[in-house]
């Protein structure tokens, strides 16, 4: 079944096919982002450039003032970010050479704010204008004189050496000393001020380390009259099952440090109501499972009870901020990201439809927001969304003319029926189906059958600057990407189905959708399929060679599990293996069964057709030795493999020049066994 995606009508555009993109033509996106509004209408935001030659991603904060044309700032070589305009409209505060500075909009002038020895990062503006908070890494004390003679000792240090004696001693690319910590500061806005650490003496991240992937946005927040702050962190976090951030709340002087919270799962994210009344903050209510449905919780500052939640909105709160007594949000719905308000009584109203909203600021007058807005087909530019009607109206045009130039087809939204489940009901089940450029009914051509990862994620239509679908479709292929049990954007109880089942019925899901596809869209050549993820996606492809090998041409493995255990026991966040299944294998013979049953390794000598395995030498999320046990298998038993190692890349390929050589590899691989 078909379901039509609206046109965008975004900005306008006439989207005339002209010519399929390149891999170079991804570097060429600008990455728009960040937006920020001061009270006078003025406006910030940052554009990222990736440079292939220079292999950095260069980033440059934009400034357009009410009713002229946006400029980039000159605030000096190298990069700068997360610009933010102080109350009053007239200066702005952002990050450069890893502190922080402000400048005064009037005269352009300069000031750095902090000198720290462990640099500054997330500063955010008091209400009253006489202060910015900030993180900054330092030993546990808070002391900087002890903080940079520590790091000087460490950097003449001849050893090399690391000793642990807790779990999170590594997290997704980066060994973690735990003589090394985020802590929550203050500072006064002027040259020379000295910062106030208001969580010394904490030997856990303040926010927490991974805050990153919880929060949606900062994870800290001044109260309206500039006295106080909340911010999450996880005091559990060194014994690696525990996702149990905590909300806490401090004096802007300094002080004890009181715990809001009451929830043994995740909380993270804390706004204060404008009138200071509430506290408002995303919650999950299972320990333990990174992601569970994180709903809206709003406490009554008075009596400290959570008074309203977002506990009967069956869908995921993203990045949230108050606008008056009502709370605007993002959540994904389906494939796009739709823009919600909540007034706290009736449930979430979306504003927009078949748009995907990132991040968002509220402007002046509370009508509209400006955000980054995109979609398959439309690199990210920034959009003013009416929050009457949902109509987003163009507002910057870095991307505009490539976007024209390209003519790029917008991915099509398909339902299939899913596998059966025990109950013999079986879900139907959302495909994005990309067609390319110039796309011919008569002809027949290949396939690029793309599964995400999480798995608890989504194949949603926007532009991704890594698993691009028009990469694959400027080759000349149609890409199919499902959306099975375990998807976002559906309820929680079609995302909790992949949990204990990693092989079950997603496969059955991913089966029927593949078999939806090639027969709605007659041009897709079955015997020309390419099937490719990274992560679990990676373990689909990892699982399907070795049980549904006939189904496809050939695999592309990125950073994928191909023995659960080696790669679970291995992973630095514990807590997701445990709740993923049930336990761990020394736990019962039911438990070790079930790491057992969904272990691809188990089926390699079914192993028959090419794959191309990929891997990150630094990924600690997927240690990289599970590539090197897949491909090592595949040279031995004697079929058709590559490997592609990077040994300066993580989890995703992000460096400009390793990410070129990364689609061109790929890209080789499918022309080579798809055509």
């Amino acid at each position: 079944m078909r379901l039509p995606i609206l046109a965008l009508g975004l900005a306008a555009i006439t989207l005339v096919a002209a010519r399929p993109l390149q891999v170079d033509d991804l570097f060429k996106v600008k990455r728009v982002g960040d937006p920020q509004i001061s009270v006078a209408g003025d406006r910030a935001y940052v554009v990222s450039i990736p440079n292939v030659t220079t292999n950095a991603i260069t980033s440059k904060i934009w400034f357009q003032a009410a009713g002229k044309p946006a400029q980039e700032l000159d605030l000096g070589d190298g990069s700068q970010g997360r610009p933010r305009f102080s109350p009053d409209g007239k200066q702005l505060a952002f990050e450069s050479d890893g502190q922080v500075w402000v400048m005064e909009l009037s005269t352009q002038k300069r000031t750095q704010i902090t000198h720290l020895s462990g640099g500054a990062e997330g500063q955010i503006w008091s209400p009253d204008g006489t202060m910015l908070a900030f993180t900054s890494t330092t030993v546990p004390s808070g002391n900087d004189a002890e903080n940079a003679a520590y790091l000087k000792n460490k950097g003449e240090r001849k050893a090399t050496g690391m000793v642990f004696d807790t779990l999170m001693y590594k997290h997704w690319m980066s060994w973690r000393d735990a003589k090394q910590v985020s802590h929550v500061f203050v500072v006064k806005v002027e040259a020379n001020a000295t910062p106030k650490d208001l969580t010394a003496g904490w030997t856990q991240d303040a926010p927490g380390f991974n805050s990153a992937t919880v929060a949606a946005g900062d994870d800290i927040s001044w109260s309206p009259d500039s006295q106080t702050l909340a911010f999450a962190s996880n005091l559990e976090a060194g014994k690696g099952t525990s996702t149990n951030h905590e909300i806490f709340e401090v004096k802007a002087t300094g002080g004890p440090i009181r715990k809001l919270s009451e929830n043994p799962a995740a909380d993270s994210t804390p706004r204060y109501s404008p009138d200071g009344k509430y506290l408002a903050w995303r919650a999950q209510r299972v320990p333990g499972f990174e992601s569970d449905k994180w709903e809206l919780w709003v406490m009554d500052r008075a009596t400290g009870k959570v008074v309203r939640t977002t506990q009967s909105f069956d869908a995921q709160v993203g990045e949230f901020e108050w606008t008056g007594n009502d709370v605007l949000f993002t959540a994904v719905d389906k494939s796009h990201q739709a823009l919600f308000r909540w007034d706290g009584k009736t449930q979430p109203k979306a504003i927009t439809k078949n748009l995907f909203v990132a991040s968002f600021t509220s402007m002046p007058g509370g009508k509209k927001v400006l955000s980054m807005v995109n979609d398959s087909a439309t690199p990210p530019d920034l959009y003013e969304i009416d929050l009457a009607n949902g109509a987003a109206v163009r507002a910057t045009n870095h991307n505009e003319a490539l976007a024209k130039e390209l003519g790029l087809n917008r991915a099509e939204s398909f339902w299939f029926k899913g596998a059966a489940g025990p109950d013999g009901k079986a879900p139907m089940v959302h495909t994005l189906v990309l067609k390319p450029v110039g796309f011919d009914p008569a002809k027949k051509y290949p396939v690029v059958f793309l599964v995400h990862g999480g798995p608890q994620g989504s194949n949603e239509d926007n532009w991704h600057p890594r698993w691009n679908y028009q990469v694959f479709a400027g080759q000349d292929f149609i890409v199919v990407m499902p959306d099975p049990r375990g998807s976002t954007g559906y309820g929680q109880e079609f995302t909790n189905q992949i949990s204990g089942d990693w092989s079950g019925l997603v496969m059955g899901d991913l089966m029927n959708v593949l078999d939806g596809a090639l027969k709605t869209v007659p041009q897709a050549d079955p015997k020309r399929v390419i099937a490719a993820g990274a992560s679990y996606g990676g373990y689909a492809m990892n699982w399907m060679a070795g049980h549904y090998a006939d189904r496809f041409a050939a695999f592309i493995s990125h950073a994928g599990i191909f023995n659960t255990q080696s790669m679970q026991l291995a992973t630095e966040e514990m807590w997701f293996p445990k709740h993923e299944f049930n336990g761990f294998p020394w736990d019962s013979a039911e438990t070790k069964a079930l790491w057992e049953k969904h272990s691809p390794h188990n089926a390699y000598a079914n192993f028959k057709k090419p794959m191309l395995v990929i891997h990150g030498m630094r990924d600690f999320r997927v240690v990289y030795t599970e590539a090197l046990q897949l491909y090592n298998v595949h040279q031995l038993r004697g079929i058709p493999s590559q490997l592609l190692i990077f040994p300066d890349e993580g989890h995703f390929v992000a460096k400009p020049a390793n990410a070129k050589l990364w689609f061109e590899t790929m890209l080789a691989w499918c022309n080579k066994w798809g055509k």
